[in-house]
């Protein structure tokens, strides 16, 4: 009798410990749905990223072939103007100098 004891005891903690490990251990229920979190973010960093790579390849695309495209870039990303063009910065809001402004001409005379 008291060796059945025995064996229904070491059966019971041999299955707590194998349950626990289930569930709770390395390789268990909580570390796989941690595992699928991280896929899942990482699959849509990826796709972000591949989605990147296709809009800055299709740009090199169109900077290579389409010099339209080219000059509205240059234009825009280095204040560029065409023969005959005046090109007017305005100061940023706030009244503080740009580099465009060093002395400040555009900020108020009353505001010492």
């Amino acid at each position: 009798m008291t060796r059945r004891w025995i064996i229904l005891g070491f059966l019971l903690v041999l299955n707590a410990v194998l349950g626990y490990r289930l569930i709770a251990g390395e390789t268990g229920m909580f570390a796989y749905l941690e595992l699928r979190e991280r896929h899942e973010e990482m699959e849509g960093r990826l796709r972000h990223a591949e989605e990147r790579s296709r809009d800055l390849s299709r740009e090199i695309r169109l900077l290579k072939t389409d010099r339209d495209y080219l000059e509205s870039r240059i234009r825009v990303r280095m204040n560029y103007v065409g023969q005959g063009e005046t090109l007017y910065l305005f100061p940023e809001e706030g009244g503080a100098t740009s580099p465009q402004d060093p002395l400040g001409a555009g900020q108020d005379d009353n505001e010492n």
